[in-house]
């Protein structure tokens, strides 16, 4: 299986590689979102405006916002019916494609966040399988939210 290991603050995250859109240096996101401390706002990529999040924040980790190895993921959205076909996550560093073999992974015995799937060990690598549909869940309610409340 081919997959990208995204490199965040805490663990990394564990995705396939067709939901990796592409990745841009990271600038600070605009019209940020008060009301919740994972959703740090909007950025243009490739003229689409992109909602960014701090998976860390959304799993109830810490997140520093600024670091100079920041970098912004692009993930192409897994579930239909949105109002966006990307969103953003901030991740330290560049993706890293690879192709797992079965044998390479195990489960951790590490419990999962709430936006986590699994936990794993990939080569001896502590990582986290995101749960990407309540992921996007959370994400579509607060941008149909922000929509609602501007159009109001």
């Amino acid at each position: 299986m081919t997959s990208v290991l995204l490199p965040i603050q805490q663990r990394p995250l564990l995705i396939p590689a067709v939901c990796l859109a592409g990745n841009t240096d990271y600038t600070r996101p605009e019209d940020n979102y008060p009301e919740l401390d994972w959703l740090l706002g909007d950025i243009r990529w490739r003229g689409e405006k992109v909602p960014v999040i701090s998976f860390e924040r959304m799993n109830k980790g810490r997140f520093t916002e600024f670091s100079a190895t920041n970098r912004i993921a692009i993930i192409n959205r897994t579930t239909k019916g949105s109002s966006y076909g990307f969103y953003g996550l901030v991740v330290q560093g560049i993706p890293q494609p690879l192709t797992i073999v079965k044998e390479e992974l195990r489960n951790s015995a590490e419990e999962a966040g709430p936006m986590e799937q699994h936990r794993v060990i990939l080569k001896d690598i502590p990582a986290s399988i995101p749960n990407l549909t309540l992921l996007e869940q959370a994400l579509e309610q607060a941008v149909s939210a922000r929509h609602t409340t501007a159009i109001v």
